[in-house]
Parts: structure tokens; sequence; C-alpha cells
């Protein structure tokens, strides 16, 4: 019996109880529903905190901080590491890293035309802005040779306010959720005024003038509060702010955690207290690329290993997808109940085949039907029921998959279009094609035992008893 032969008797079979034949692919339908359902929902619900994470900031970006190092009890390991050339270059070398940037970091108050505010303005090396994944929505980012410029993130013009608009909040006109979107073009080419004073000396100060020729992609990310500068004109800063400062130990001006300036900028810094010759000789954190998320995990392990205090978004992806992973695992489990409840129905539906046609197959037996001929019918048909399942059941699923994101769509947009699809139940190619192949599968194995049932059959009995 060739193979058309057995798919053309096992569909006969299949069709002459028809009702029967139905309930039981129905079951396999319900079961193969659950289990794509139930993983489609942890798989979208881990892909948009993936996506969420990376709008907030890149996957492959690690910070490196000076600060110490603290093992599982919380005790400081070895001394801080100091962030000067010498750093640059050691973690350079290490594999799978591509880009590393010293980084200077301030705080303070700025001015934009008639409008004032705080600006958190970071430095960094200016030819390398582009290989650190920054994208510019407007202008463009900064380049090697550039002075006196800045590239700002969608959101730095928020904390920019005007007098009229200063004396609005105050009498409640406006607040938090209730105030006008201001629009990050405004600060294109705008000259921003930086007053800094002199930590020695808070009656010494000066001005630093910036123009801004860029503005960042992602109005709510990471960067998007953030203005950035070439390095050199941190360290001009700096340089001014640290003028004729000693060690500062015993002051309080210096302290763990930060470096405090007593004037209108404030150094970011995590570390011990040290002289203004050592503190110029350090940034305030590195920026290092990797060469992709695989490596990212790695270099950090790395970087923790030499004594550097490291943080990237990937480590808190880690957990974010070992949480998925359980989830995926526990709605998945549900579904297979499901189907394994179908399976038992699949062998109850071919035991009953069985005794409706025990003369045809003594029948088949006597004109020399081979036993694999039995088997492989019995076999066939019960695959062909976990076949019409699967692929009603992913059809089912597609559906129902589409009807949860609409649902949920509309929830948080409260029926408003969204600028970003949102898709909690997401169904891969591989999840469909693992569905079927699944769902043929258990058909296959639930029809082992009425297949060797059928075999043992004697003809003799077969035909006798009917």
């Amino acid at each position: 019996m060739n193979k058309l032969d057995l798919l053309r008797l096992a569909r006969q079979n299949l069709w002459r109880r028809k009702m029967r034949t139905f309930l039981t692919v129905l079951g396999v339908l319900i079961g193969t529903t659950s289990i794509v359902v139930m993983l489609s929902l942890g798989i979208g619900l881990g892909e948009e905190q993936r996506k969420s994470m990376e709008q907030w900031g890149s996957l492959t970006m690690i910070e490196v901080n000076r600060g110490m190092v603290f093992d599982e009890k919380g005790e400081p390991v070895g001394e801080a590491k100091e962030l000067n050339d010498e750093a640059v270059e050691e973690i350079k070398e290490i594999p799978g890293v591509t880009v590393v940037s010293p980084a200077y970091n301030l705080h303070g108050e700025a001015r934009m035309g008639r409008k004032e505010g705080g600006l958190q303005l970071v430095g960094l090396a200016p030819e390398l802005m582009d290989q650190l994944e920054f994208k510019a929505s407007e202008g463009r980012l900064l380049q090697g040779g550039d002075r006196n410029v800045l590239v700002v993130g969608q959101r730095v013009i928020d904390n920019f306010w005007d007098e009229s608009e200063r004396r609005a909040m105050a009498r409640g006109m406006r607040g938090p959720g209730r105030r006008e979107e201001k629009d990050p073009s405004e600060m294109m080419e705008q000259r921003i005024a930086l007053t800094v004073h002199n930590n020695n000396n808070y009656e010494k100060k000066r001005k630093f003038n910036f123009t801004v020729v860029g503005i960042l992609e992602g109005e709510y990310g990471q960067h998007s509060w953030q203005a950035y500068a070439p390095l050199e004109d941190l360290q001009r800063i700096r340089k001014f702010m640290l003028e004729g400062a000693k060690s500062r130990s015993d002051d309080g001006n210096f302290s763990q955690g930060g470096v405090m300036t007593g004037g209108t900028v404030r150094v970011e810094r995590v570390g011990r207290s040290r002289s203004n010759s050592r503190d110029t000789d350090n940034y305030d954190y590195l920026l290092v690329r990797t060469a992709g998320i695989e490596h990212t995990s790695q270099v950090s392990e790395v970087l923790r290993d030499k004594g550097y205090n490291s943080w990237s978004m990937a480590d808190n992806l880690e957990g974010f997808e070992k949480t998925s992973r359980t989830i995926q695992a526990v709605l998945g489990g549900i579904g297979a109940i499901t189907l394994l409840v179908a399976a038992i129905g699949i062998t109850n539906t071919m035991i009953m085949s069985i005794y409706e046609r025990t003369k045809e197959i003594g029948v088949m037996k006597v004109i020399g039907a081979a036993f694999s001929d039995i088997y492989s019918l019995f076999l066939t048909e019960a695959g062909m029921i976990g076949f019409l399942g699967g692929v009603f059941g992913l059809g089912l699923s597609y559906g129902a998959s589409h009807l949860i994101n609409h649902l949920v769509r509309n929830y948080i947009s409260g029926g408003m279009p969204m600028e970003e699809v949102v898709n909690i139940s997401l169904i891969p190619p591989w999840l469909a094609l693992f569905a079927l192949v699944f769902s043929i599968l258990i058909g296959v194995v639930a029809g082992l035992y009425p297949a060797h049932r059928a075999v043992r059959l004697s003809p003799i009995k077969a035909i006798r008893n009917e």
C-alpha cells in the first residue's frame, strides 16, 4: 500500500464518522490554540519589554563609573579604579569592545535667550559620537574639531522657562501633566550661556557660550534630557572651576558620591577625595560600546573582574528575559495540559474505530495486507486529526492574537491612534511551525496504542466475531 492509498483510505475512514472526527479535531484545535496564544503572550511581553529598553538606551552600551566594586555581601573589593587614559587603553583591549570614549558630567543653570533653566551637560570625544550609536533627528552630531557646540536631547527644552511661563506655573495655570508640549526644534542654532563659579572663590565666575547644532532622536530615552559637548570644552570648564583648589578632604566640599562645587555647576563624581592635579587627570565615567548585545554581558563581567564599576541596559535585560522565559514556561505548560487532554480524545476515538472496524481489519489481513500497512493506516488517521486540529488551531490563534492586541491598544491609547504599534501577543514563524509539528506529533503518539492493538487482532477471530 503506497502513501497516496494510505492518505485516501485514512481520509475516507475519518469522513465516515464526521461528528466524531469533528469533535476530536475540535479538542486538538482548542489545545493548539491554548498553547500558541499562551506562548505568544509570553513572547510578546518579552519583546515589548526589550523594545522599551532599547528606546531608553542602547543594549550595546556600557557606562563605566569610578567607584568601589562590592561583592555579594556588600563588602568593598579592592580600591576604586582610576578612570584615566590608561584605563581607556586597557578597556579597548577587552575582546568585544569596539569604542571607548571618556566623558565628563556637569549639571548647572544655563540661559537661552530670555529663558533660563537647568542643563545636564555631558562631554565626550566628538569624533566618536556617531560610533556610540547616537542619531540626530535634526542638524548633526558632534564632529572632530568641534568647539563650543552642543547636541541636545529632545526634552532638554522642557527645562527652559521665561518669566511669563514661570508666573503662569506659580499661579497654577500650568502644571506637570498639563503644560504645553515644547518643540525641541526651537533650540536649533540657539546660543546657550552657562555661567560657572570657581570652587575656591565663589565671586570669581566665567560665562561659557555654546551653539546648538543638533537634536538627538528619541523623545523619552536615556539621552533625552542631556546636552552633549566636545570633551575639551568641559575640560576647560573643569580647569576654571578647580583653579586654586587644594585638597578638599577636610572642608567637606568633596564627598563619597559627588564633588560639591559650592557654585552654580556641580561636577558629579563617584570616588574618593583627591587633589586638584589628580582630579584633572580623571574622567567622570567612560562610555563603552560592544560589538553586539551578546558581548555586552561578557564585557561587563570582565570590567568588574578588573575592578571597574560598570552598568548597562543589558544587565537589566537579562533579568527581564529570565522572567519572560518563566512566564512562557508557565503559560506554555497550561496550554500543553489542554493539548494532552486532546491527545486522550484521539486515543479514545481510534480505539472506538477499532471496535467498529474489526471485520474490516480482519479482511485486510486475510487478503494479504501487511502488519505495517494496518499500523501505518491508524497512525495516518491519528496524524491527520492532529494536522487538522493544528491548522485550524493556528488560524484561530492568529485571530485571537490580533483581537488581544487590538483590545490592549485601545485600552492603552483610550481609543486614540498610537504612534507605535504595541503587540502584547506575538506569534513568530517558529512558534507557528512548532505548534503544527507538535499537534501532528501528539496525534501520532496518541495513535500508537490503538494502531498496536489493531495489528494484534487475529483475522479469524475478527471475522468470526463480526
